[in-house]
């Protein structure tokens, strides 16, 4: 085989990482470019040409198939929904399968070198799952997480792996083969920004505050389901930071600063890779008024509500096993896509901005935070309206 190129354009790569993984050489390493998004590189001294790492990526080659069979508005009801992004499901299915003696792989935020950073990892007690809980908009760092995946696999231990689809993808690619005690679940994903670019942006928060960041929660829900973060300094101190005026989470929100295969995304369909897919099941308050007016269900509002999407066989095996935990009112994949675009479509992007915006980021971080200043004073004003106004608003719309 002549010289390996594992993909020819920045947008044919999504850095799931199967090809590090596969590669029995372990010639692969995953590298930066200039905007700190990671891309496999080859060392050729010890490549053998075995085109293993062609051969595996889905991301180029998997035909996605799979269609929901059933889609449910979904809230834990064993969980503390606090402490998840939404309607608390991924917690709800993990638990129990840890209850199983079943091994649960997600994204953490740990540090490392003395920063926050992204990856995967594994959990094997319920004390430690609060690791996974929550919203990373981030690209998690895959490793060689599914190596440990397919030895636990092996030794039919039961496994939970949760991430975004192209990862989800990418370890069924890397296996091989369906596995009976393998549970996939991927998540509703808008596209994924980097880890040094999240990095540079907690930099400029503790300038702000004169502290070490040691902790940042993108869906705090001290004010209610919504985009509210908050930063954890070593000190003690708190900072509640509304998405509209966070620089990263602003631009994460408006699709500036996603990997460029996210942008021509293939798993952002109706096709999904994973047995059960989870989000925020945004809308619902049109989706669904009159059950949320009669409260049947026993659905919170304002604590979250998450959309629950069943996929394959096992996926529906899943669910009877451990539904007696979920609040589930049954609808329908359409109503479910309506405000979840991915369900539909890539993330669209305005180019210009994106591209204003990363050569800004190339100067220094700080110079897109003077790019976004006069935006933040507006939204400083609107953030201005009281939460229980807002949530009175919300309570209101679910009624009509």
């Amino acid at each position: 085989m002549s010289e390996i190129n594992l993909f020819q354009d920045k947008k044919d790569c999504c850095a799931c990482a199967a090809c590090l993984n596969i590669c029995p050489k372990q010639a692969i390493i995953m590298q930066k470019d200039e905007y700190g998004f990671l891309y496999p590189q080859i060392d050729k001294s010890k490549c053998i040409k075995c085109g293993l790492c062609l051969k595996i990526c889905a991301f180029q080659n998997s035909k996605l198939k799979t269609i929901p069979i059933k889609t449910y508005a979904a809230q834990s009801d064993n969980t503390d929904l606090k402490k998840s992004a939404s309607g608390g499901i991924f917690a709800s299915i993990a638990t129990n399968v840890l209850k199983d003696g079943g091994v649960v792989y997600g994204a953490a935020m740990e540090t490392e070198n003395d920063k926050l950073i992204v990856r995967h990892i594994a959990v094997d007690n319920e004390i430690n799952l609060i690791k996974l809980q929550g919203s990373k908009y981030i690209q998690s760092s895959i490793g060689k997480i599914y190596q440990d995946i397919k030895e636990k696999l092996n030794d039919k231990r039961l496994v939970l792996f949760s991430g975004t689809p192209c990862q989800v993808d990418g370890l069924n690619s890397y296996l091989g083969k369906k596995y009976d005690n393998l549970i996939t679940i991927d998540i509703i994903c808008h596209g994924v920004p980097n880890n040094q670019m999240f990095q540079d942006y907690i930099a400029v928060l503790e300038d702000k505050y004169k502290d070490k960041i040691i902790d940042f929660k993108f869906r705090d829900k001290t004010k209610g389901w919504g985009l509210t973060a908050k930063g954890y300094t070593a000190k003690g101190y708190t900072a509640i930071i509304p998405a509209n005026v966070s620089s990263y989470y602003y631009m994460f929100l408006k699709s500036y600063i996603y990997r460029d295969s996210c942008y021509s995304c293939k798993y952002a369909c109706k096709n999904r890779c994973g047995d059960i897919t989870i989000g925020d099941y945004w809308g619902i308050e049109k989706a669904h008024p009159k059950v949320l007016k009669q409260n049947k269900y026993g659905l919170d509002y304002i604590n979250g509500i998450s959309c629950l999407i069943i996929n394959t066989e096992q996926g529906i095996k899943i669910l009877e096993k451990y539904k007696s935990d979920l609040k589930l009112l049954e609808s329908d994949f359409e109503k479910a896509a309506k405000e979840n675009g991915q369900l539909n479509r890539p993330s669209k992007c305005n180019f210009e901005k994106r591209l204003t915006v990363l050569k800004l980021y190339k100067q220094n971080y700080k110079e897109i935070e003077c790019y976004l200043g006069t935006i933040f004073i507006i939204n400083n004003l609107k953030n201005l309206v009281p939460v229980w106004l807002k949530n009175f608003i919300k309570k209101l719309l679910c009624q009509y």
